[in-house]
């Protein structure tokens, strides 16, 4: 009898053959594309058992550092949305751009379970390192997602469910992204709607505060169609110099103004 990772690993490697699949993760068009970029782009093996990449020690430190603001934000905000889950089985993580893990937070007795899957601090699960995750494939797409068990390329994952959001900074870029990971068999994908919510309102929160780190003591216009919204995380933000031009916007600011961020950045505020 097949064992199911090597029924897993045969199912990736059908869609590389050319053959649209009806039934099954990869009839999921955003799934296909993500198991097509890992073996065309980055020719990964879906049944290699080898264990992510952890940077070294000291290089992850220099990471840390970097985001070193964004850590601090994002800490109570991690502990927060841990509390909200309320229930075993759980890791919240954040990693930077690239996808490295720079922050865990679990229950200590569950921590060994999250290593074994590979979930270290350090451990680089970019799509290019670990094939489609819920982190790497994030990082990708730029837009939340679950990955959910077998919907990951590479087998050894396929115990996992993973829901992630990306964190942009001021700019629009591409800052860190927050991840909500389970190994519990018993987890459906139907369940992970409430999680995804959470997630994601989590990573607007610490954007929203880091946003306003970023500009405490510079001229700041906090607006939203509704007034009872401003001091929410769907309130629009706006930097601008001492000559009143936008250097910076959030995405709320952006879907209430109706424009592209090129169209704001540099223009007089009064405009708007």
């Amino acid at each position: 009898m097949q064992n199911p990772h090597s029924r897993h690993a045969q199912q990736v490697l059908t869609l590389a053959q050319g053959k649209a699949q009806a039934s099954g993760p990869a009839a999921d068009p955003s799934i296909a594309r993500s198991w097509l970029r890992c073996l065309e782009d980055y020719h990964l093996d879906p049944a290699l058992p080898v264990a992510p990449t952890v940077l070294e020690h000291g290089r992850m430190l220099e990471c840390r550092e970097r985001m070193q603001q964004v850590l601090e934000i994002a800490s109570g905000e991690m502990n927060n949305l841990y509390r909200q889950l309320s229930g075993a089985g759980h890791a919240v993580l954040l990693t930077d751009a690239r996808g490295v893990i720079l922050n865990c937070v679990t229950a200590h007795a569950e921590r060994p379970t999250f290593e074994r899957a590979g979930l270290w601090l350090g451990a680089d699960w970019s799509e290019s390192s670990e094939g489609t995750n819920g982190i790497g494939t994030c990082v990708v797409e730029r837009q939340a997602l679950t990955i959910h068990q077998d919907e990951h390329f590479r087998s050894r994952h396929t115990g996992l469910t993973c829901s992630a959001s990306p964190v942009f900074d001021p700019q629009g870029d591409l800052m860190a992204v927050l991840d909500v990971s389970s190994a519990r068999h018993d987890m459906s994908r139907q369940s992970q709607f409430h999680t995804m919510a959470l997630v994601n309102l989590s990573a607007k929160m610490i954007e929203s505060c880091y946003f306003l780190r970023r500009f405490e003591g510079e001229w700041l216009l906090r607006f939203h169609l509704q007034a009872e919204y401003v001091g929410l995380f769907s309130e629009g933000l706006l930097a601008f110099d001492g000559e009143g031009r936008i250097r910076a916007v959030n995405q709320s600011a952006i879907n209430l103004l109706g424009c592209f961020r090129e169209q704001l950045l540099g223009q007089p505020v009064e405009a708007f």
